[in-house]
């Protein structure tokens, strides 16, 4: 499975680590970091997670614990802790010796990514209600489709789809990766079919780009 290149990634493959991940506030939380490889406190967290300050910071430390996040250095007063992504991109693999594990921490993903598609079909729904009148060129909310690819053109399909998100995640500078920054959220899913045999054999492992692995 092609990957995004990573000079320092956290590769997790322990089934304690992964279910730590079964959180949807850890994983927002990881995503910010990861994807803006700035340091945040525990309260610019919880302003994007809905949660407590002291709340946020009881899940960091689970983070911290299982080697997610760590301490990063302080700025300006120095009165609030700041935390940062433990490395550039979050890799979780071996998800065959940790099923329950895998089913939990999938089940919160797909059901963050749920919220978000169902928040903007709502927005959309309530710009047609005031007649406001899309973009022509704007985006579907959700696109799926199917491609007929041999093994050399899924390789060559993966490869272009992963440098295109580096490229992007790249323009990003400091400012731009700012708490106060524009998002954009993308979920890929690249699921080649595989005859059953074949599919019990592997292993691949799931990687969140700069994450935005992200």
């Amino acid at each position: 499975m092609a990957r995004s290149k990573s000079d320092n990634p956290v590769v997790i493959n322990d089934p304690q680590a992964i279910r730590a991940l079964a959180h949807e506030a850890r994983l927002e939380a990881l995503e910010e970091l990861f994807a803006s490889q700035s340091s945040r406190t525990a309260t610019e967290l919880a302003s994007r997670c809905k949660l407590t300050p002291s709340a946020m910071s009881y899940h960091l430390r689970a983070l911290e614990k299982y080697g997610y996040v760590e301490r990063a250095a302080s700025e300006g007063d120095a009165r609030e802790r700041r935390w940062k992504a433990a490395g550039d991109r979050l890799i979780v693999e071996s998800f065959n010796q940790a099923p329950s594990a895998k089913g939990a921490f999938l089940n919160v993903q797909l059901g963050a990514f749920r919220d978000r598609l169902a928040v903007e079909i709502a927005r959309r729904e309530a710009e047609a209600k005031a007649g406001i009148e899309p973009p022509e060129d704007r985006a579907p909310v959700l696109t799926t489709g199917m491609v007929f690819l041999n093994d050399d053109q899924r390789e060559e399909f993966m490869t272009r789809v992963y440098d295109l998100m580096r490229e992007y995640e790249a323009m990003a500078g400091p400012e731009e990766r700012s708490v106060d920054a524009k998002r954009v959220y993308y979920m890929l899913s690249i699921l080649p079919e595989f005859e059953e045999s074949e599919d019990a054999a592997g292993d691949q492992p799931w990687t969140r780009p700069g994450l935005p692995k992200r």
